[in-house]
């Protein structure tokens, strides 16, 4: 296990991994020591971008680790899994008087993060949570958390987006085709790539919501991502000139979940980032997931597709009036034809987000943690 350290950063899933991937060397050039604990996906998100991790044994508990790190702060990521680590972490440093810092990427499930096996939504809430926007922030006082603790910070991960895509903007969009896309795609060819989200979590909705959908594919499936995929798959075949296809697989899928629909794709991506491939398309296409928030950072055009009205709340650019959002087969078509054949006043919107987010939320999130080491030195 870790030698001691000012802060202990523990993280399970893909979008924590994402958060909290620059805060180490950020913090080490402040002169602030940092483990960082992550299992399962997160740890190779991390590896790939370079951040340094340690192993957590299957066998070691809470107490053994912060007993053995003894960190002033821990920060943890939350995850999908009710069982997480983090969730533990955050109950033993409670009772150790460890300053917790939970980090939020989207306001989505908010009341199911800190859940765990109990039955109301704060259980293992920290004492902070560092959030992306307001409209997170207003989810969880909502839910009963202390407007005062929740602070906004924007993302972490948006300033390396703004940085990757300055450097993309460098490359000619058809050279960066060229080296990506092995088959090519051919001069004036449209190029749309669709991003999955989560198929595995979600094969079988609850009845209730399906119900609730305004959309059905086609007619068989009843998991959110595919019948939205079926959706979209049909609305793309009535556009005049057939665009050249991506499937962008979520990190928690595999192409397995996915085979019924692979012959309908040019080109299949899954693993590492997929910054470049969203810059060499013309259209990003999805539901939720932070894909389409990447993509609206890169100044690509995006098309969130929800099977239930509700569900237009989960993305910021959504709520910005940034990402346009539809619900309906009639909507989906008019908005592809709209997005593909370039009308200004649909694009135009697509193309502000960096009017609404702008860089230095890393910054942010620094001066706000190293507000809590240094409050608790000495």
């Amino acid at each position: 296990m870790a030698n001691r350290a000012d802060m202990l950063i523990f993280v399970e899933d893909p979008g924590a991994a994402n958060y909290v991937a620059p805060l180490p060397a950020a913090l080490a050039d402040r002169g602030w020591h940092t483990v960082v604990l992550a299992v399962g996906i997160a740890n190779n998100y991390l590896l790939e971008r370079g951040v340094s991790t340690q192993m957590v044994y299957p066998s070691a508990t809470a107490n053994q680790i912060l007993n053995a790190i003894q960190p002033r702060v821990l920060l943890v990521g939350t995850a999908e899994n009710p069982d997480t680590l983090g969730l533990a972490l955050v109950d033993e440093g409670r009772s150790a008087g460890i300053t917790s810092v939970g980090v939020i990427d989207a306001a989505m499930n908010a009341e199911y993060r800190f859940r765990g096996r109990s039955g109301a939504a704060l259980t293992y809430a920290p004492d902070w949570l560092l959030v992306p926007d307001k409209w997170t922030k207003e989810t969880y006082v909502a839910l009963g958390f202390p407007a005062k603790q929740v602070i906004v910070c924007g993302h972490p991960h948006y300033d390396f987006v703004h940085e990757t895509a300055i450097r993309l903007g460098k490359e000619d969009q058809k050279d960066l085709r060229q080296r990506l896309l092995p088959l090519g795609v051919p001069d004036g060819q449209k190029v749309v790539m669709f991003g999955t989200e989560g198929s595995v979590r979600v094969k079988s909705q609850p009845p209730q919501c399906l119900a609730e959908y305004a959309l059905t594919g086609r007619g068989t499936s009843i998991g959110r991502t595919e019948i939205v995929l079926e959706e979209f798959l049909s609305a793309i075949k009535l556009v005049e000139s057939r665009p050249y296809l991506m499937l962008r697989l979520h990190p928690k899928d595999t192409r397995d979940d996915y085979k019924t629909y692979l012959d309908e794709f040019d080109f299949i991506s899954s693993g590492g980032s997929p910054l470049e491939l969203i810059y060499a398309a013309d259209l990003v296409v999805g539901l939720t997931s932070m894909l389409l928030l990447e993509a609206a950072l890169l100044g690509k055009p995006t098309l969130s597709i929800v099977p239930r009205r509700g569900e237009m709340d989960f993305l910021p650019t959504i709520r910005m009036g940034i990402t346009p959002c539809v619900t309906t087969r009639e909507q989906l078509s008019s908005a592809l034809a709209g997005l593909l054949q370039d009308r200004p006043q649909i694009v135009h919107a697509c193309l502000d987000l960096n009017k609404v987010i702008v860089p230095g939320t890393l910054q942010k999130n620094i001066e706000f943690i190293e507000g809590l080491l240094l409050n608790r030195s000495g």
